[in-house]
Protein backbone atom coordinates (compact mmCIF):
# COMPACT_ATOMS: atom_id res chain seq x y z
CA UNK A 1 0.00 0.00 0.00
CA UNK A 2 1.94 3.45 -1.02
CA UNK A 3 1.90 6.15 1.62
CA UNK A 4 -1.28 8.23 0.21
CA UNK A 5 -3.92 5.37 0.17
CA UNK A 6 -2.65 4.85 4.13
CA UNK A 7 -3.44 8.43 4.68
CA UNK A 8 -6.63 7.83 3.33
CA UNK A 9 -7.20 5.11 5.49
CA UNK A 10 -6.16 6.69 8.70
CA UNK A 11 -8.42 9.53 7.79
CA UNK A 12 -11.85 7.25 7.82
CA UNK A 13 -10.22 5.17 10.25
CA UNK A 14 -10.55 8.71 12.34
CA UNK A 15 -13.69 10.33 11.15
CA UNK A 16 -14.87 7.08 11.99
CA UNK A 17 -13.71 6.99 15.53
CA UNK A 18 -15.09 10.86 15.37
CA UNK A 19 -18.10 9.74 14.26
CA UNK A 20 -19.14 7.00 17.06
CA UNK A 21 -17.57 9.47 20.06
CA UNK A 22 -20.02 12.37 18.51
CA UNK A 23 -23.06 9.86 19.07
CA UNK A 24 -22.10 8.79 22.38
CA UNK A 25 -21.69 12.24 23.57
CA UNK A 26 -25.04 13.11 22.31
CA UNK A 27 -26.51 10.13 24.05
CA UNK A 28 -25.45 11.01 27.13
CA UNK A 29 -26.94 14.42 26.64
CA UNK A 30 -29.66 13.10 25.81
CA UNK A 31 -29.84 10.88 28.92
CA UNK A 32 -29.09 13.49 31.05
CA UNK A 33 -32.04 15.51 29.60
CA UNK A 34 -34.37 13.45 30.33
CA UNK A 35 -33.30 12.95 34.09
CA UNK A 36 -33.51 16.78 34.57
CA UNK A 37 -36.99 16.84 33.02
CA UNK A 38 -37.98 14.34 35.40
CA UNK A 39 -36.65 16.04 38.01
CA UNK A 40 -38.42 19.22 37.27
CA UNK A 41 -41.49 17.23 36.73
CA UNK A 42 -41.20 15.71 39.96
CA UNK A 43 -40.53 18.79 41.77
CA UNK A 44 -43.55 20.87 39.94
CA UNK A 45 -46.25 18.21 41.16
CA UNK A 46 -44.17 18.33 45.07
CA UNK A 47 -44.50 22.37 44.86
CA UNK A 48 -48.51 21.79 42.97
CA UNK A 49 -49.67 19.54 46.08
CA UNK A 50 -48.03 21.60 48.36
CA UNK A 51 -49.97 24.63 47.22
CA UNK A 52 -53.03 23.07 47.10
CA UNK A 53 -52.41 21.15 50.84
CA UNK A 54 -52.02 24.72 52.26
CA UNK A 55 -54.67 26.22 50.19
CA UNK A 56 -57.42 23.94 50.88
CA UNK A 57 -56.52 24.10 54.60
CA UNK A 58 -56.90 27.76 54.28
CA UNK A 59 -60.44 27.51 52.52
CA UNK A 60 -61.65 25.50 55.44
CA UNK A 61 -59.92 27.69 57.97
CA UNK A 62 -62.14 30.23 56.22
CA UNK A 63 -65.46 28.40 56.05
CA UNK A 64 -65.54 26.42 59.53
CA UNK A 65 -63.83 29.87 61.22
CA UNK A 66 -61.87 28.91 64.40
CA UNK A 67 -64.01 27.63 66.64
CA UNK A 68 -62.66 23.94 66.86
CA UNK A 69 -60.22 22.26 68.72
CA UNK A 70 -56.59 23.39 68.28
CA UNK A 71 -54.10 21.21 67.65
CA UNK A 72 -51.28 20.94 70.12
CA UNK A 73 -47.44 21.10 69.40
CA UNK A 74 -45.11 18.22 69.80
CA UNK A 75 -43.93 20.11 72.75
CA UNK A 76 -46.97 20.69 74.72
CA UNK A 77 -47.43 24.12 73.41
CA UNK A 78 -50.74 25.23 71.79
CA UNK A 79 -51.45 26.92 68.45
CA UNK A 80 -47.78 26.33 66.73
CA UNK A 81 -45.58 28.10 69.79
CA UNK A 82 -42.12 27.36 69.69
CA UNK A 83 -40.77 24.23 70.07
CA UNK A 84 -39.01 21.16 68.26
CA UNK A 85 -41.56 21.22 65.88
CA UNK A 86 -41.55 19.28 62.50
CA UNK A 87 -41.58 22.10 59.14
CA UNK A 88 -45.21 20.38 58.46
CA UNK A 89 -46.35 20.94 62.67
CA UNK A 90 -44.93 24.30 62.60
CA UNK A 91 -46.77 24.84 59.30
CA UNK A 92 -50.11 23.91 60.32
CA UNK A 93 -49.60 24.50 64.12
CA UNK A 94 -52.82 26.23 65.24
CA UNK A 95 -55.38 25.45 62.77
CA UNK A 96 -58.63 24.24 63.78
CA UNK A 97 -59.47 20.08 63.55
CA UNK A 98 -62.38 19.34 62.16
CA UNK A 99 -64.10 16.65 64.28
CA UNK A 100 -66.66 15.03 62.90
CA UNK A 101 -69.14 12.95 65.14
CA UNK A 102 -70.95 10.06 63.42
CA UNK A 103 -74.39 10.05 64.31
CA UNK A 104 -75.86 7.63 66.90
CA UNK A 105 -77.79 4.50 65.47
CA UNK A 106 -81.50 5.11 65.50
CA UNK A 107 -83.12 1.66 67.60
CA UNK A 108 -86.82 0.83 66.26
CA UNK A 109 -88.70 -0.41 69.36
CA UNK A 110 -92.29 -2.75 68.63
CA UNK A 111 -94.80 -1.15 66.83
CA UNK A 112 -97.65 -0.21 68.58
CA UNK A 113 -99.71 -3.22 67.11
CA UNK A 114 -96.70 -5.75 68.27
CA UNK A 115 -96.90 -4.21 71.81
CA UNK A 116 -100.70 -4.89 71.84
CA UNK A 117 -100.39 -8.48 70.62
CA UNK A 118 -97.80 -9.05 73.29
CA UNK A 119 -99.75 -7.31 75.94
CA UNK A 120 -103.30 -9.86 74.32
CA UNK A 121 -101.44 -12.95 75.25
CA UNK A 122 -100.16 -12.02 78.43
CA UNK A 123 -103.85 -11.54 79.17
CA UNK A 124 -104.54 -15.03 76.97
CA UNK A 125 -101.79 -16.55 80.12
CA UNK A 126 -104.02 -16.11 82.61
CA UNK A 127 -106.47 -18.38 81.17
CA UNK A 128 -106.61 -22.10 82.48
CA UNK A 129 -106.19 -24.54 79.67
CA UNK A 130 -109.81 -24.90 79.68
CA UNK A 131 -110.93 -21.75 79.71
CA UNK A 132 -108.52 -21.16 76.76
CA UNK A 133 -110.02 -24.42 74.65
CA UNK A 134 -113.76 -22.99 76.05
CA UNK A 135 -113.07 -19.74 74.50
CA UNK A 136 -113.21 -21.38 70.89
CA UNK A 137 -116.92 -22.35 70.72
CA UNK A 138 -120.14 -20.29 70.00
CA UNK A 139 -122.74 -22.16 71.40
CA UNK A 140 -126.94 -22.11 72.19
CA UNK A 141 -127.82 -20.70 75.79
CA UNK A 142 -129.34 -24.28 75.78
CA UNK A 143 -126.47 -26.15 75.51
CA UNK A 144 -124.90 -24.74 78.22
CA UNK A 145 -127.67 -24.18 80.95
CA UNK A 146 -129.89 -27.51 79.99
CA UNK A 147 -132.78 -25.99 79.41
CA UNK A 148 -134.95 -26.32 76.10
CA UNK A 149 -135.73 -22.55 75.79
CA UNK A 150 -133.60 -20.21 77.31
CA UNK A 151 -135.60 -16.73 78.09
CA UNK A 152 -133.85 -15.11 81.25
CA UNK A 153 -130.31 -15.24 82.25
CA UNK A 154 -130.73 -16.35 85.80
CA UNK A 155 -128.74 -18.78 88.00
CA UNK A 156 -128.80 -21.21 85.29
CA UNK A 157 -127.21 -19.52 82.92
CA UNK A 158 -124.62 -17.80 85.75
CA UNK A 159 -123.55 -21.37 87.22
CA UNK A 160 -123.43 -22.55 83.60
CA UNK A 161 -121.06 -19.85 82.62
CA UNK A 162 -118.67 -20.98 85.29
CA UNK A 163 -118.33 -24.02 84.26
CA UNK A 164 -118.11 -22.94 80.73
CA UNK A 165 -116.88 -19.58 80.15
CA UNK A 166 -117.49 -20.16 76.21
CA UNK A 167 -116.29 -17.77 73.66
CA UNK A 168 -119.62 -16.80 72.54
CA UNK A 169 -123.32 -17.37 72.71
CA UNK A 170 -125.48 -17.10 69.74
CA UNK A 171 -129.27 -16.83 69.80
CA UNK A 172 -132.62 -17.48 67.63
CA UNK A 173 -136.15 -16.80 67.86
CA UNK A 174 -136.87 -18.86 70.90
CA UNK A 175 -135.28 -16.78 73.17
CA UNK A 176 -136.96 -14.00 71.82
CA UNK A 177 -140.38 -13.35 73.88
CA UNK A 178 -140.36 -9.55 73.75
CA UNK A 179 -137.52 -6.85 73.14
CA UNK A 180 -137.24 -5.64 76.84
CA UNK A 181 -137.06 -9.71 78.01
CA UNK A 182 -134.13 -9.90 75.20
CA UNK A 183 -132.13 -7.29 76.28
CA UNK A 184 -132.24 -7.61 79.80
CA UNK A 185 -131.39 -11.40 79.20
CA UNK A 186 -128.28 -10.73 76.79
CA UNK A 187 -127.34 -8.03 79.52
CA UNK A 188 -127.60 -10.84 82.11
CA UNK A 189 -125.68 -13.12 80.13
CA UNK A 190 -122.81 -10.58 79.96
CA UNK A 191 -122.55 -9.72 83.45
CA UNK A 192 -122.36 -13.06 84.51
CA UNK A 193 -119.66 -14.38 81.83
CA UNK A 194 -115.80 -14.00 83.27
CA UNK A 195 -114.76 -13.33 79.69
CA UNK A 196 -116.15 -10.96 77.10
CA UNK A 197 -118.47 -12.31 75.13
CA UNK A 198 -119.21 -12.96 71.37
CA UNK A 199 -123.29 -12.31 71.20
CA UNK A 200 -124.24 -13.41 67.78
CA UNK A 201 -127.45 -13.99 65.78
CA UNK A 202 -127.26 -15.09 61.94
CA UNK A 203 -129.43 -11.90 60.82
CA UNK A 204 -129.51 -12.00 56.58
CA UNK A 205 -131.36 -9.35 55.00
CA UNK A 206 -134.99 -10.43 53.97
CA UNK A 207 -134.76 -13.29 56.18
CA UNK A 208 -134.77 -12.12 60.21
CA UNK A 209 -134.64 -14.63 63.16
CA UNK A 210 -136.32 -12.21 64.92
CA UNK A 211 -140.29 -12.94 65.30
CA UNK A 212 -142.87 -9.67 64.46
CA UNK A 213 -143.87 -9.55 68.04
CA UNK A 214 -139.50 -8.19 68.50
CA UNK A 215 -140.85 -5.45 66.53
CA UNK A 216 -137.66 -4.89 64.81
CA UNK A 217 -137.47 -2.72 61.56
CA UNK A 218 -138.12 -4.81 57.48
CA UNK A 219 -135.15 -5.04 55.44
CA UNK A 220 -135.54 -5.60 51.64
CA UNK A 221 -134.22 -9.11 50.46
CA UNK A 222 -130.41 -9.12 49.03
CA UNK A 223 -132.05 -10.47 45.53
CA UNK A 224 -134.52 -7.55 45.41
CA UNK A 225 -131.85 -5.21 46.16
CA UNK A 226 -129.68 -6.93 43.52
CA UNK A 227 -132.31 -6.23 41.20
CA UNK A 228 -132.28 -2.19 42.33
CA UNK A 229 -128.92 -2.22 40.77
CA UNK A 230 -128.12 0.58 43.39
CA UNK A 231 -125.37 -0.57 46.16
CA UNK A 232 -126.05 2.25 48.60
CA UNK A 233 -129.42 0.21 49.79
CA UNK A 234 -127.65 -2.37 50.63
CA UNK A 235 -125.69 -0.12 52.82
CA UNK A 236 -128.95 1.87 54.17
CA UNK A 237 -130.85 -2.14 54.43
CA UNK A 238 -128.23 -3.36 57.03
CA UNK A 239 -127.49 -0.13 58.67
CA UNK A 240 -131.52 -0.77 60.00
CA UNK A 241 -130.00 -4.21 61.04
CA UNK A 242 -126.58 -2.88 62.69
CA UNK A 243 -129.48 -0.43 64.79
CA UNK A 244 -131.76 -3.12 66.20
CA UNK A 245 -128.93 -5.37 66.81
CA UNK A 246 -126.90 -2.68 68.68
CA UNK A 247 -129.69 -1.81 71.01
CA UNK A 248 -130.65 -5.42 71.94
CA UNK A 249 -126.52 -5.48 73.10
CA UNK A 250 -125.91 -8.27 70.39
CA UNK A 251 -121.91 -7.41 68.56
CA UNK A 252 -121.42 -10.42 65.66
CA UNK A 253 -123.60 -10.86 62.78
CA UNK A 254 -122.52 -14.42 61.09
CA UNK A 255 -125.48 -13.27 58.09
CA UNK A 256 -124.00 -11.28 55.89
CA UNK A 257 -124.60 -13.68 52.75
CA UNK A 258 -121.30 -13.50 50.12
CA UNK A 259 -122.62 -16.68 48.37
CA UNK A 260 -122.64 -16.23 43.95
CA UNK A 261 -125.09 -18.18 42.42
CA UNK A 262 -125.00 -19.60 38.88
CA UNK A 263 -128.30 -17.97 36.01
CA UNK A 264 -131.38 -19.91 37.02
CA UNK A 265 -131.79 -22.45 33.96
CA UNK A 266 -135.51 -22.81 33.96
CA UNK A 267 -138.44 -21.82 35.27
CA UNK A 268 -138.16 -23.74 38.24
CA UNK A 269 -134.58 -22.46 39.26
CA UNK A 270 -134.24 -19.27 41.09
CA UNK A 271 -131.49 -17.75 42.94
CA UNK A 272 -132.61 -17.71 46.54
CA UNK A 273 -133.49 -14.35 48.23
CA UNK A 274 -130.44 -14.49 50.77
CA UNK A 275 -127.83 -13.98 48.04
CA UNK A 276 -126.75 -10.77 45.89
CA UNK A 277 -127.48 -12.48 42.64
CA UNK A 278 -124.85 -14.31 39.62
CA UNK A 279 -122.86 -11.50 39.24
CA UNK A 280 -119.34 -11.96 42.00
CA UNK A 281 -118.75 -8.14 41.26
CA UNK A 282 -122.19 -6.99 41.90
CA UNK A 283 -122.46 -9.73 45.27
CA UNK A 284 -118.84 -8.19 46.27
CA UNK A 285 -119.84 -4.31 46.32
CA UNK A 286 -122.85 -5.22 48.31
CA UNK A 287 -121.39 -7.50 50.66
CA UNK A 288 -118.60 -4.34 50.92
CA UNK A 289 -121.69 -1.65 51.76
CA UNK A 290 -122.82 -4.35 54.26
CA UNK A 291 -120.20 -4.29 56.06
CA UNK A 292 -119.38 -1.01 56.64
CA UNK A 293 -122.71 -0.55 57.75
CA UNK A 294 -122.30 -3.18 60.63
CA UNK A 295 -118.68 -2.07 61.46
CA UNK A 296 -120.28 1.82 61.43
CA UNK A 297 -122.18 0.44 64.61
CA UNK A 298 -119.82 -1.81 66.46
CA UNK A 299 -121.27 -4.53 64.82
CA UNK A 300 -118.53 -7.56 63.58
CA UNK A 301 -119.38 -8.68 60.69
CA UNK A 302 -119.27 -12.44 60.01
CA UNK A 303 -119.49 -13.02 56.44
CA UNK A 304 -120.96 -16.67 55.29
CA UNK A 305 -120.08 -19.58 53.59
CA UNK A 306 -116.38 -19.20 52.54
CA UNK A 307 -115.67 -20.42 49.69
CA UNK A 308 -118.83 -20.13 48.75
CA UNK A 309 -121.77 -22.68 48.31
CA UNK A 310 -123.81 -20.98 45.38
CA UNK A 311 -122.44 -23.76 43.14
CA UNK A 312 -123.27 -27.00 45.82
CA UNK A 313 -125.72 -29.58 44.52
CA UNK A 314 -127.34 -29.29 48.42
CA UNK A 315 -128.43 -27.47 51.36
CA UNK A 316 -125.87 -28.38 54.06
CA UNK A 317 -128.59 -28.37 56.33
CA UNK A 318 -130.09 -31.46 54.91
CA UNK A 319 -127.55 -33.54 53.06
CA UNK A 320 -124.04 -34.02 51.88
CA UNK A 321 -123.31 -31.00 49.63
CA UNK A 322 -120.70 -31.68 46.46
CA UNK A 323 -119.21 -28.77 44.76
CA UNK A 324 -117.47 -29.77 41.68
CA UNK A 325 -116.04 -26.57 40.85
CA UNK A 326 -112.37 -26.07 39.60
CA UNK A 327 -110.11 -24.16 41.53
CA UNK A 328 -109.88 -21.53 38.30
CA UNK A 329 -113.59 -20.65 38.16
CA UNK A 330 -113.52 -20.14 41.78
CA UNK A 331 -110.61 -17.75 41.76
CA UNK A 332 -112.70 -16.46 39.21
CA UNK A 333 -116.26 -15.95 40.98
CA UNK A 334 -116.88 -17.07 44.03
CA UNK A 335 -113.60 -16.07 45.99
CA UNK A 336 -113.85 -12.67 44.76
CA UNK A 337 -116.51 -11.40 47.23
CA UNK A 338 -114.83 -12.71 50.09
CA UNK A 339 -111.92 -10.67 49.51
CA UNK A 340 -113.29 -7.42 49.27
CA UNK A 341 -115.41 -8.53 52.43
CA UNK A 342 -111.81 -8.55 54.24
CA UNK A 343 -110.86 -5.74 52.85
CA UNK A 344 -113.79 -3.76 53.80
CA UNK A 345 -113.36 -4.73 57.39
CA UNK A 346 -115.14 -7.88 57.96
CA UNK A 347 -114.16 -9.86 61.24
CA UNK A 348 -114.64 -13.86 60.52
CA UNK A 349 -115.80 -16.48 57.24
CA UNK A 350 -118.12 -19.02 58.29
CA UNK A 351 -116.52 -21.81 56.86
CA UNK A 352 -119.01 -24.25 54.76
CA UNK A 353 -119.57 -27.92 54.99
CA UNK A 354 -119.56 -28.84 51.37
CA UNK A 355 -116.81 -30.75 49.47
CA UNK A 356 -114.93 -28.73 47.14
CA UNK A 357 -112.30 -31.01 45.91
CA UNK A 358 -111.27 -28.25 43.19
CA UNK A 359 -109.44 -26.47 46.61
CA UNK A 360 -109.02 -29.09 48.75
CA UNK A 361 -107.47 -31.45 46.55
CA UNK A 362 -109.43 -34.30 48.20
CA UNK A 363 -113.24 -34.64 48.75
CA UNK A 364 -113.43 -33.32 51.88
CA UNK A 365 -115.46 -30.78 53.57
CA UNK A 366 -114.28 -27.37 53.49
CA UNK A 367 -114.23 -26.61 57.39
CA UNK A 368 -112.23 -29.14 57.89
CA UNK A 369 -109.53 -28.85 55.36
CA UNK A 370 -105.90 -27.44 55.47
CA UNK A 371 -105.85 -26.66 52.02
CA UNK A 372 -108.98 -24.23 52.70
CA UNK A 373 -108.61 -22.66 55.62
CA UNK A 374 -105.13 -22.32 56.25
CA UNK A 375 -103.09 -22.25 52.46
CA UNK A 376 -105.80 -20.22 50.97
CA UNK A 377 -106.89 -18.59 53.29
CA UNK A 378 -103.90 -17.50 55.68
CA UNK A 379 -100.75 -18.02 53.05
CA UNK A 380 -102.70 -17.41 49.40
CA UNK A 381 -104.58 -14.84 50.00
CA UNK A 382 -103.13 -13.19 53.28
CA UNK A 383 -105.98 -13.13 56.10
CA UNK A 384 -104.09 -13.72 58.60
CA UNK A 385 -106.59 -11.78 61.09
CA UNK A 386 -109.78 -12.93 59.64
CA UNK A 387 -111.58 -15.20 62.25
CA UNK A 388 -112.08 -18.75 60.64
CA UNK A 389 -115.73 -20.25 62.52
CA UNK A 390 -116.86 -23.43 60.85
CA UNK A 391 -120.62 -23.39 59.90
CA UNK A 392 -123.51 -24.59 62.54
CA UNK A 393 -121.71 -27.71 63.61
CA UNK A 394 -125.34 -29.64 64.00
CA UNK A 395 -126.39 -29.35 60.58
CA UNK A 396 -126.91 -32.49 58.75
CA UNK A 397 -123.92 -32.69 56.51
CA UNK A 398 -121.62 -33.16 59.88
CA UNK A 399 -124.12 -34.63 62.38
CA UNK A 400 -125.24 -37.40 60.50
CA UNK A 401 -121.96 -38.89 59.78
CA UNK A 402 -119.25 -37.69 62.59
CA UNK A 403 -119.26 -37.60 66.08
CA UNK A 404 -119.09 -33.85 67.84
CA UNK A 405 -115.70 -34.06 68.81
CA UNK A 406 -113.98 -35.99 66.05
CA UNK A 407 -115.42 -33.46 63.82
CA UNK A 408 -114.24 -30.03 65.99
CA UNK A 409 -110.60 -31.72 66.53
CA UNK A 410 -110.26 -32.03 62.94
CA UNK A 411 -111.20 -28.63 62.00
CA UNK A 412 -109.06 -27.01 64.53
CA UNK A 413 -105.78 -28.78 62.85
CA UNK A 414 -107.06 -27.73 60.01
CA UNK A 415 -107.30 -24.37 60.57
CA UNK A 416 -110.35 -23.43 62.18
CA UNK A 417 -110.47 -20.89 65.06
CA UNK A 418 -114.28 -21.30 66.66
CA UNK A 419 -116.53 -23.95 66.45
CA UNK A 420 -120.00 -23.03 65.97
CA UNK A 421 -122.83 -25.05 67.50
CA UNK A 422 -121.50 -28.64 67.54
CA UNK A 423 -124.27 -31.12 68.30
CA UNK A 424 -123.11 -32.42 71.15
CA UNK A 425 -120.83 -29.66 72.90
CA UNK A 426 -120.23 -31.22 76.40
CA UNK A 427 -118.72 -34.05 74.10
CA UNK A 428 -116.82 -32.40 71.74
CA UNK A 429 -115.30 -29.49 74.37
CA UNK A 430 -114.12 -32.59 76.61
CA UNK A 431 -112.16 -34.15 73.21
CA UNK A 432 -110.79 -31.39 72.17
CA UNK A 433 -109.68 -30.42 75.50
CA UNK A 434 -107.69 -33.93 75.71
CA UNK A 435 -106.56 -33.27 72.45
CA UNK A 436 -104.94 -30.01 73.04
CA UNK A 437 -103.29 -32.10 76.63
CA UNK A 438 -101.94 -34.87 74.84
CA UNK A 439 -99.91 -32.65 72.21
CA UNK A 440 -102.28 -33.58 68.95
CA UNK A 441 -103.73 -30.03 68.45
CA UNK A 442 -100.70 -27.77 69.78
CA UNK A 443 -101.39 -25.00 72.75
CA UNK A 444 -99.46 -22.44 70.17
CA UNK A 445 -102.29 -23.04 67.78
CA UNK A 446 -105.25 -22.68 70.72
CA UNK A 447 -103.44 -19.40 71.66
CA UNK A 448 -103.21 -17.95 67.90
CA UNK A 449 -106.93 -18.55 67.75
CA UNK A 450 -107.11 -16.68 70.67
CA UNK A 451 -105.54 -13.52 69.70
CA UNK A 452 -107.52 -13.32 66.69
CA UNK A 453 -110.91 -13.51 68.40
CA UNK A 454 -109.88 -10.95 71.26
CA UNK A 455 -108.48 -8.55 68.60
CA UNK A 456 -111.69 -8.64 67.39
CA UNK A 457 -113.70 -8.69 71.06
CA UNK A 458 -110.85 -6.04 72.41
CA UNK A 459 -111.12 -3.78 69.07
CA UNK A 460 -110.67 0.36 70.41
CA UNK A 461 -109.30 -1.07 73.36
CA UNK A 462 -105.48 0.73 74.05
CA UNK A 463 -102.35 -0.68 75.08
CA UNK A 464 -102.40 0.23 78.86
CA UNK A 465 -106.17 -0.45 79.02
CA UNK A 466 -105.35 -4.29 78.10
CA UNK A 467 -102.60 -3.91 80.77
CA UNK A 468 -105.07 -2.91 83.59
CA UNK A 469 -107.16 -5.65 82.61
CA UNK A 470 -104.78 -7.75 82.64
CA UNK A 471 -103.29 -6.64 85.98
CA UNK A 472 -106.68 -6.88 87.54
CA UNK A 473 -107.23 -10.94 86.35
CA UNK A 474 -103.84 -11.77 88.07
CA UNK A 475 -104.58 -10.17 90.93
CA UNK A 476 -108.45 -11.17 91.07
CA UNK A 477 -108.46 -14.14 89.21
Amino acid sequence: MDNNNKYIFDIETISKKESEANKELRRKKHRQGRVIAWVVLVAGILLLGTALFFGGRAIVKSIIGRGGKTVASVDGSDDGGPGENSVIDELIGGEDEVVVTPPEPVEVGPSEEELFEEALRNYIHTMTPEEQVLGLFIVSPEQITGVSAAIKAGDGTKKALEEYPVGGIIYSDKNMIDPDQFKTMIEGTKGYSKYPLFIAVDETLGKSVFPAKMKVAATQSASEIAAGGDASVARSEESKIAGYLSEFGINLNLGVDADVYPAPSGEDDAVPAVSFGTDANVVAEMVTQCIGALNEQGISAGVKFFPGQGYASADTSEAIAQNERTREEMEACELLPFISAADAGASAFVVSHESVPGLAGEAVYASQSKEVMTNLIRVELEMDGIIIITDDLSKTAVSAYYESGEYCVAALKAGADMLLKPEDFKAAYAEVLNAVNTGVIAKERVEDSLVRIYKVKFKGMTFDELNSLTAEKIVQP
